[in-house]
């Protein structure tokens, strides 16, 4: 009692750099020796001490009061939050992560955008997956043609609803009609197919082809006409009410592989073919011949309108072409992005993430319109494994994505919330946006009912409650604080993580462990500062057989070569060292862990002196530039 008196203004006194005769009583009575008797020494309160003194006042003494191996006692400035255990008598304060200087945006907005895709379903086809095909209505079914079979699946479960393998050999091109009640297939044997959904049964065949069919497609405009590009170099036009052709284009010397209907035109429509050309045909006319023909420069492997029909796209070895076909046909930019041949495209109207864009810029010229600002993209597949985004104002890639193996079809979902990428090595991946694009782009409104609306269409502003009203008596709980009226804050408690739990009751093993277990490195790293900060390192590292080692060395073996993190763990490591040093070989695990560290600093020491030597040879370079720069000015 006599000394807790004098005790209980100690932690202020040394703050504040006073050592009086009451400071060194009390050192000796709470157990701390002075540093005439042990200088070096790092002692802490004794757990019979703070059980007797309480656990209030061993709050604002006993875990504050360090003796450092450098210098006087240091505590942790209790105004600095998170600096230490407390921030005044009694009160904790939960430790803060690590905050570090940002890193280098090396992401655009664009890049995060399309990386939200996650999650990918990876389904494993028959054969090659030749084409992808998504509803235009919810749910937005996928429709994937794979060997002789059509399977469709819910691109929202991404589990499979239908199958149609009633063919006689290879299916080519399984295309969904916009209300996803139809399904038009072509194949091998030159028969297109139109399918009832529902039932599965056949509607329509149409037999008229001598070859493979590559590409069929629904006229955008009418649910009765069907296209179709076969291997027998024609066009067809057909008509599902009468079950008959009503046009035949011949043009092509090669074979037929894409066709695509106009976006806004019903009667045009264009074709791409092996013999470099992609031909636009106009069924108002009686003629069979082109109305354009544009040449590609390679064998056209697939094309696709942009939403606002003005322009063309077409794909085909290491190219894609983009058309001006009111231009007069002329070509308004060459992609040149992929290592090999690009095998499919796709134009998304709304895809990427919404742009901020002037007035008149290419981007809201070619988009699908409806008030506001929309994103248009192409997406190309090749067989180089990469499905890239091209941005539709520049015509810049704004993202690549690599898949493991040739890419043969690409297709994104009306909603942009789901991503499907077909390829030869008989690989469906089906990848759905973690949060849905409609609240990534802030849809959605506030409370309609938040303002009341007059007779004139004006909000009208809620009224202010005063004392000469009456509801200003029967206000309830929820009521507002008005001005003038008093506001007292509500205590909350705060929730505290493990490793604050473990610190607040100086159990300095068991925080360690609890931060190690979280696997932040920002967490853990100011967990080790704090402990560090009470001495507690040793102990906390030392007592753990191999089991409880591991989380240790692994922790520093993965982080030891960051910059942010190697000065603390090259201490951490060798405080291991010293304590189990004795004990090396008698664990395996332990000893491949301590051998991967080795590994890992051997390696990080001979990228230092790679990267030395590059600067060495890269700073001529740049003085010569600079001098360079600074003559021409």
């Amino acid at each position: 009692a006599p000394h807790a008196k004098s005790s209980a203004h100690l932690p202020a006194r040394i703050l504040e750099g006073r050592s009086t005769d009451d400071d060194r009583n009390a050192r000796g009575a709470l157990g701390v020796r002075s540093r005439g008797v042990e200088p070096r020494a790092r002692v802490q309160l004794s757990e019979d001490v703070r059980g007797a003194r309480g656990q209030t006042k061993a709050a604002a003494a006993g875990p504050e009061m360090t003796t450092t191996m450098d210098g006087p006692l240091v505590l942790p400035d209790p105004k600095v939050k998170g600096a230490g255990l407390y921030a005044g008598i009694g009160d904790y304060v939960k430790v803060q992560p690590k905050r570090y200087a940002p890193k280098t945006l090396r992401e655009t907005a664009e890049g995060r955008y399309w990386r939200a895709y996650k999650a990918p379903a990876l389904i494993n086809a028959v054969s090659q997956v030749t084409s992808l095909h998504f509803a235009e209505t919810y749910p937005y079914q996928l429709a994937v043609t794979s060997s002789a079979r059509v399977t469709v699946y819910n691109s929202q479960s991404r589990k499979q609803h239908r199958m149609f393998a009633r063919f006689k050999d290879i299916a080519y091109s399984g295309v969904l009609r916009s209300d996803a009640r139809a399904m038009v297939v072509g194949g091998q044997a030159g028969v297109v197919q139109l399918f009832d959904m529902n039932s599965r049964s056949i509607l329509r065949k149409f037999e008229m082809h001598t070859r493979a069919v590559r590409s069929v497609k629904f006229s955008p405009q009418s649910y009765a006409t069907i296209a179709s590009a076969s291997d027998d170099t024609t066009v067809r036009i057909w008509d599902v009410a009468a079950g008959e052709c009503v046009r035949r284009h011949d043009g092509h010397t090669d074979y037929a592989r894409s066709v695509a209907g106009h976006p806004t035109a019903q009667t045009t429509w264009a074709s791409g073919s092996y013999d470099h050309t992609v031909r636009l045909w106009d069924n108002r006319d009686g003629s069979t011949s082109a109305t354009m023909t544009l040449d590609h420069g390679a064998p056209v492997e697939d094309v696709a309108w942009l939403p606002s029909g003005s322009l063309l796209v077409s794909v085909g070895g290491q190219d894609a072409c983009v058309w001006d076909v009111l231009g007069g046909g002329r070509l308004l930019r060459r992609l040149r992005c992929h290592q090999k041949t690009i095998m499919s495209c796709h134009v998304a109207a709304d895809g990427g993430p919404p742009p901020v864009l002037e007035h008149g810029s290419f981007a809201a010229r070619v988009g699908a319109g409806g008030g506001r600002a929309t994103a248009p993209r192409l997406l190309t597949g090749s067989l180089d494994g990469h499905v890239k985004v091209h941005e539709l104002d520049d015509f810049s890639v704004t993202h690549s994505a690599k898949y493991p193996g040739p890419v043969l079809a690409v297709a994104l979902s009306p909603d942009a919330n789901a991503l499907a990428v077909g390829t030869a090595n008989k690989l469906l991946s089906i990848r759905r946006r973690t949060k849905p694009r409609s609240h990534a782009l802030g849809g959605g409104g506030g409370d309609p009912g938040f303002h009341k609306v007059g007779p004139s269409g004006r909000r009208k502003a809620p009224r202010r409650l005063d004392a000469g009203s009456w509801q200003y008596f029967i206000r309830g709980m929820n009521a507002k604080a008005a001005e003038g009226d008093f506001k007292v804050k509500r205590l909350r408690s705060v929730r505290l993580q493990a490793h604050d739990r473990a610190l607040k009751r100086f159990r300095f093993t068991e925080a360690l462990d609890a931060s190690l277990a979280g696997g932040r490195p920002e967490v853990i790293a100011a967990v080790i500062d704090e402990i560090a900060a009470h001495g507690a390192l040793s102990k906390a590292l030392a007592g753990r057989d191999a089991a409880a080692l591991q989380p240790v060395l692994r922790y520093v073996m993965k982080h030891i070569g960051n910059p942010r993190h190697t000065r603390q763990l090259v201490h951490v490591a060798g405080m291991v060292l010293d304590i189990y040093g004795g004990s090396v070989g008698a664990s395996r695990e332990v000893d491949a862990a301590l051998r991967l560290i080795r590994e890992r600093v051997a390696v990080t020491l001979r990228l230092h002196d790679s990267l030395a030597a590059l600067a060495g040879v890269a700073s001529p370079l740049l003085t010569v530039g600079q001098l360079a720069a600074y003559r021409a000015q």
